[in-house]
């Protein structure tokens, strides 16, 4: 078994986002990172990207090849940028390694800056037409309550969220230990590369957690490789 399990979760959630799927994992010490916290820690001072959260993570948490990252949607992609980092096992749910699979009216970082610091983001406008907009009755409610809560984040959390998502990083030497993504996934689209596809949406992990888990421990319960200091 790995030495931590970190725990990343998406745009506008938080780490109990997997709340239904962590009893369902090997025992384990599980490591929940919540970024609303990780970035007052950080307070940086100017632009962010992927790659500086993770490498931010990798000290902070001083993640090493024998840990393990497991991260939905955007907390995926910060995951395999902190094994590009660390070399740290990567889990990707509902995620990415190529920023056009994520579906999003824009990732023109200028328009998203100003629609972030203005307040349009979380304005009811904006947030009333995207609720309106999604398609999965089964997870509508959780889609919901998550778009309501974003209106009391900062804007200044919301776009750095934003800068995580859509701000261009060198590209990965790296791929995920293990993909498992919903084809239906209206939020991204299914990677190009081998898959585990399991039912719902973008948010399996909730409402078959047990579909998701069963990849993950199998993966987990094979003996990964130790890496030693200086070795």
């Amino acid at each position: 078994m790995p030495n931590r399990i970190f725990l990343i979760h998406g745009y506008v959630e938080d780490p109990t986002i997997f709340d239904k799927l962590r009893p369902l994992l090997p025992a384990a010490d599980y490591v929940p990172i919540n970024l609303a916290d990780e970035f007052l820690r950080w307070k940086p001072s100017g632009p962010v990207n992927v790659r500086s959260l993770a490498t931010y993570l990798t000290d902070q948490y001083a993640i090493t090849p024998n840990d393990v990252v497991i991260g939905h949607s955007m907390g995926g992609w910060t995951a395999i940028n902190v094994k590009e980092v660390s070399g740290a096992t990567t889990i990707q749910l509902a995620s990415w390694t190529n920023q056009k699979k994520i579906r999003f009216p824009t990732d023109n970082l200028t328009v998203l800056k100003l629609l972030a610091k203005s307040g349009l983001t979380q304005g009811q406008v904006l947030t009333n037409y995207f609720m309106k907009q999604y398609p999965f009755d089964e997870s509508r409610d959780l889609y919901c309550r998550l778009v309501k809560d974003s209106r009391q984040m900062t804007r200044e959390y919301i776009w750095q969220q934003l800068q995580t998502l859509f701000a261009q990083v060198p590209p990965l030497t790296v791929r995920p230990d293990l993909r498992i993504h919903a084809r239906r996934d209206s939020i991204v689209g299914p990677p190009d590369e081998t898959y585990v596809d399991v039912p719902g949406d973008h948010f399996s992990l909730v409402f078959y957690p047990e579909l998701v888990a069963g990849p993950i421990r199998m993966l987990l319960e094979k003996p990964l490789p130790v890496v030693k200091d200086g070795f």
